[in-house]
């Protein structure tokens, strides 16, 4: 989570549990510059929205500055480009955000510390350190530990009284290396009218 440490294809792979269905997440670096980080997440094809998908967003890093997305691109399995995503679904006016997770130094980290804590994982315990981030009524507890590589997420919790979207968990399954990108942002174009359907954006 601490964006100065990725390197181009390393990541997780994690269980995505939501809405009682667990979903295959594997999260990795697809590119990285002086200015900018680029992380691509491949969604398994069981989840609520039922497609094999990837989606690649692009950090903005700049000194003593947050981070910040400043594109979004989607690829559904079998559509021969990569997609534009519309901002509507990668800055959402209420909750934690996707950039709420990367952090620019371990001392703004830090500010979320809640404790050094035992977490079990599927097959694999790790000694964690707790934090906690709230946005509204969302409230996400998350682990990190240095022994599961440069993402560092061992576990994720987020809860919300009234917003059932917002219930999920993500659990570490395995460390990812030499992955390759699927999306290549020089290839994308604007969403076709089938992906807004699918994902329920209006025009």
């Amino acid at each position: 989570l601490y964006a100065l440490d990725f390197k181009v294809g390393e990541g997780s792979s994690f269980i995505l549990n939501t809405e009682n269905r667990n979903i295959d997440l594997n999260v990795y670096v697809a590119d990285r510059k002086k200015s900018s980080l680029d992380i691509e997440m491949h969604f398994g094809a069981n989840g609520l929205i039922p497609v094999n998908m990837w989606q690649q967003f692009e950090f903005k890093l700049a000194k003593n500055r947050p981070i910040e997305i400043s594109q979004g691109l989607l690829l559904v399995k079998g559509d021969k480009n990569p997609e534009i995503m519309p901002k509507a679904m990668f800055k959402q006016k209420e909750g934690v955000q996707v950039q709420d997770f990367l952090f620019s130094s371990k001392d703004e980290l830090s500010k979320n510390f809640v404790g050094d804590e035992l977490v079990e994982t599927p097959g694999q315990t790790f000694i964690a350190k707790h934090y906690r981030r709230k946005n509204g009524e969302q409230v996400v507890d998350f682990w990190i530990s240095e022994e599961v590589g440069p993402i560092g997420l061992v576990k994720l919790v987020s809860k919300s009284k009234t917003k059932k979207s917002q219930n999920y968990s993500i659990e570490f399954s395995s460390l990812l290396k030499n992955v390759a990108p699927s999306i290549s942002p020089k290839n994308a174009v604007k969403m076709s009218e089938k992906n807004k359907k699918i994902f329920k954006i209006s025009n």
